[in-house]
């Protein structure tokens, strides 16, 4: 009897024990969940860190935004969590928003995103934005228009190809990860707060080794996108005479070395319906006018993007099993200013 007793005790203590590793587990409703965030910084002055945090206000669910100001981003983030009446959980942020000023600092931009990728708070699959508006202003929109449904901001980034095919998104791993590739570079999709909308689409910036080189239209990024194989279904194309929409499309490299110099033949084949056109205006003329915009619109992304030696398109990597991983480690000084690109379109009606 004694020793069980005994054994019972041994239990209860045992029990206490594993119950006091939650001591310091904070319920959800006692937490704010920032879920976006603006960073920006004037030249030779502080960072400045916005918050956009849904909030319980008499039974109804709003959102406020807090801003702080500090030498560096995690001081910012002790401070609002500091300051806050709840505790501060960043973990379900679902967008970062950065002034384009801090974005075209390159050294300010490469330890930006390093501390956002090696940071235990912050999640890496959270999407980047640039935007050259005042990052307060862009957030208190988003928070004046979706409120506490703000985590729809993703769906901003990722509405499918059949509705937005020119917009993309890039999460915070796959920014990091660019500094090291050496046969590919990256956009960032740029944005700014809208009037009757909650964002605007305004392009992309180039980065290449962590410095953005250069913007492109909405345009232009579509076809970046096409050459990731992102479908084009749902374009909208006018040409003046006639509108149309892509309903499909496939896209087929094939590459080759010709005397040490790479090569790619590209055949992007677009289905298309046409919306309206002109009297008199046949299907052949719209297929050849589509075809000429779209081979114009790629070369003139090429001859940008060569001359700076920034393979937006990624056809380095087309030569991964071809050029060694020494030659590769080249491919933006030695091979890619000699690529030749014959890029065709093929225009079919459905």
């Amino acid at each position: 009897m004694k020793n069980n007793k005994r054994f019972k005790l041994l239990i209860v203590f045992m029990s206490m024990l594993l119950l006091s590793g939650c001591w310091n587990i904070k319920d959800i409703n006692k937490r704010s969940l920032p879920l976006v965030m603006g960073i920006s910084k004037e030249e030779g002055k502080e960072y400045k860190l916005s918050l956009q945090i849904p909030i319980l206000e008499n039974e109804n669910q709003i959102s406020k935004v807090v801003t702080g100001k500090g030498e560096t981003v995690a001081s910012i983030l002790g401070q609002i969590r500091t300051n806050s009446e709840d505790a501060v959980d960043y973990s379900q942020i679902r967008l970062i928003v950065i002034q384009s000023n801090l974005a075209h600092n390159q050294q300010e931009f490469k330890e930006l995103i390093k501390f956002l990728m090696v940071s235990e708070e912050i999640p890496s699959r959270a999407l980047v934005a640039i935007s050259d508006e005042n990052v307060e202003d862009v957030l208190a929109n988003i928070s004046e228009k979706l409120g506490v449904q703000a985590t729809s901001i993703y769906d901003f980034f990722n509405k499918g190809s059949d509705w937005a095919p020119e917009i993309f998104s890039i999460s915070i791993w796959e920014l990091y990860r660019s500094s090291y590739l050496y046969t590919k570079d990256i956009a960032i999709p740029v944005v700014r707060s809208g009037k009757d909308t909650v964002l605007v689409f305004e392009g992309s910036d180039i980065l290449k080794n962590g410095n953005i080189i250069e913007r492109i239209s909405p345009h232009e990024s579509q076809l970046i996108n096409v050459f990731q194989n992102e479908n084009e279904k749902g374009k909208i194309e006018s040409l003046g005479f006639a509108s149309l929409m892509v309903t499909n499309s496939s896209i087929k490299n094939k590459i080759s070395m010709r005397n040490n110099k790479p090569h790619v033949s590209s055949d992007l084949n677009l289905k298309i319906y046409i919306l309206e056109r002109d009297n008199g205006i046949t299907d052949k003329r719209i297929r050849k006018e589509l075809e000429k915009l779209i081979e114009k619109r790629f070369y003139i992304i090429l001859k940008k993007t060569q001359g700076r030696q920034a393979d937006i398109f990624g056809f380095g990597q087309q030569f991964q099993h071809v050029l060694s991983y020494h030659e590769l480690k080249d491919w933006r000084d030695e091979y890619y200013p000699k690529l030749k690109v014959n890029f065709k379109v093929h225009a079919n009606m459905e």
